[in-house]
């Protein structure tokens, strides 16, 4: 995989917890840093998670050990299509403008736990497609969880400061990014 590829992932999937922080930091009176270490733990840790779930599943024998060139275009092929699929739900949610009642509460981090474990099917479904496709999983992993960390606490910053406007077009702009990694994918390696 390209830079250029690996960059538009990491960013894509790192939108949903910029956005998440940007729910999070705008219903607070004040930003509590040790529950903005909280939220940072759990995004940078579940996505870790999630991204060596997706590819240790692509480790079974069938797929890691095969020599045939029919079934490594399928590969590319499913990689192509996950990637496709979460870029089309995440347009989706940019074109749907579900609205955002912005109100103080205190952090919950129940659901907060909900948001990110949703967020991290994402990238368990980007991991299986980095399996299928990608080569140094350890680098990914650091790299996509240190981007929840900076994307979940730059979302703070942003939504204590401006709530949470912009936000269709975040998720657009992720969406449109794993867009163009699975059309790539497609074009490249099929």
């Amino acid at each position: 995989m390209s830079i250029l590829e690996n960059t538009l992932i990491v960013l894509g999937l790192s939108a949903n917890f910029f956005l998440l922080g940007q729910y999070e930091g705008s219903m607070v009176r004040r930003i509590e840093w040790k529950a903005v270490l909280m939220i940072c733990l759990i995004a940078g840790g579940f996505e870790a998670l999630a991204m060596l779930a997706g590819y240790e599943l692509t480790r079974i024998p069938f797929f890691s050990n095969s020599e045939s060139a029919d079934l490594k275009n399928f590969c590319y092929f499913v990689a192509a299509i996950l990637f496709l699929l979460v870029a089309f739900f995440m347009i989706y949610k940019a074109f749907r403008h579900a609205p955002v009642q912005e109100r103080l509460h205190k952090i919950a981090y129940g659901r907060i736990l909900l948001e990110v474990v949703l967020a991290a099917v994402f990238t368990f479904i980007a991991g299986i497609g980095w399996g299928f496709i990608g080569r140094n999983i350890g680098m990914a992993t650091g790299v996509i969880a240190c981007a929840a960390i900076l994307a979940a606490l730059a979302g703070i910053w942003v939504g204590y400061r401006d709530g949470c406007r912009g936000r269709y077009a975040i998720y657009f702009t992720g969406g449109v990014m794993l867009a163009f990694v699975g059309t790539e994918i497609m074009i490249r390696y099929l």
